[in-house]
């Protein structure tokens, strides 16, 4: 269990923990230091973000076009639900969790479908859904829906060669 090397205050309740005394834990802004009794536990996650389920609610066109393109993203993984990575390391062979060869190609090209394995294409696209949920949730004429719709305006444009993209989304000209 890793501690802090210098002095720092608990994440969770502000109590400065001199050094050696706080476990460190990694957060989405770097390593953060916590009380022991208050650190969280690496074999229970807390409970994730989780976008609704876009089925069960009523949906502008914009919010329903941006759906089902996630939808699309979603099905071109063939539901490989694994991470992928070079082995050897900084190969051109990619393998997936169980050491089975998924490619073997350039190195450049490797490192790209490193980057976007399935699991990584899946978080990118319930964070996509998340901000179409945040959008669809805040209170109409506020300004807060008027941010989130050019949010929204700006995830569909990565499908503006779509048939179905209305220019009217269009944040700027490319």
């Amino acid at each position: 269990m890793a501690t802090n090397k210098y002095e720092d205050l608990c994440a969770h309740c502000r109590r400065r923990l001199p050094t050696g005394e706080g476990v460190l834990r990694r957060g989405r802004t770097g390593w953060l230091t916590y009380c022991p009794e208050e650190a969280p536990d690496l074999n229970r996650p807390g409970p994730a973000l989780e976008a609704r389920s876009p089925d069960r609610r009523r949906h502008t066109a914009l919010a329903a076009f941006v759906h089902a393109r996630l939808d699309e993203d979603i099905e071109a993984t063939a539901n490989h639900g694994t991470a992928w990575r070079h082995r050897p390391a900084r190969s051109g062979r990619v393998v997936d969790d169980h050491d089975e060869e998924i490619v073997q190609t350039w190195r450049y090209l490797a490192d790209h479908l490193q980057a976007w394995n399935p699991n990584r294409v899946w978080a990118n696209v319930d964070s996509r859904r998340l901000v179409v949920d945040l959008f669809e949730a805040a209170a109409t004429g506020s300004p807060e829906k008027a941010t989130l719709g050019d949010a929204v305006k700006a995830l569909a444009m990565a499908y503006r060669d779509h048939p179905e993209f209305e220019s009217a989304w269009m944040l700027r000209e490319w």
